[in-house]
């Protein structure tokens, strides 16, 4: 953070329950104390503060395809139709942004609010898969 010296960018990062915002901001009540479990979600309470203070462009970068998912989902109800959610994601040669915001669009509300249960189902770490079917099947 100390090397962190951009005009148009903020710089939000979670120490611990501690939430430091830089430039510093005036209400940090929305994210802080942190008290999510999963990193995941957290993220995600990161994407929607940015969308409620003016920012249109937010980009994640994670190798985790739940972050994926859960952006397609918080990218379809963010407030304004021009908000921009891009996944850089992977590594190396697979390193690619994702437009989560044109999934979302693609998919529609319904389907996009829907996907996190099927990413549950069929595709997370924590699941393998509907008993008697495998992720593919399924």
């Amino acid at each position: 953070m100390q090397t962190f010296y951009e005009d148009v960018k903020e710089l939000v990062v979670t120490d611990g329950e501690a939430v430091i915002c830089l430039p510093r901001q005036e209400d940090e009540s929305s994210l802080a104390p942190c008290c999510q479990e999963e990193a995941d979600t957290y993220i995600m309470l990161h994407v929607a503060h940015a969308a409620v203070h003016d920012h249109r462009q937010i980009q994640v970068q994670t190798v985790d395809t739940d972050v994926v998912v859960l952006a397609v989902m918080v990218a379809q109800a963010l407030p304004c139709i021009d908000e921009l959610v891009w996944i850089a994601f992977g590594t190396g040669k697979n390193y690619r942004y994702i437009p989560a915001h044109e999934i979302a669009a693609s998919l529609g509300p319904q389907k996009a609010r829907a996907l996190p249960v099927f990413h549950a189902m069929t595709g997370c770490d924590m699941v393998s898969a509907f008993m008697g079917h495998g992720k593919k099947s399924a």
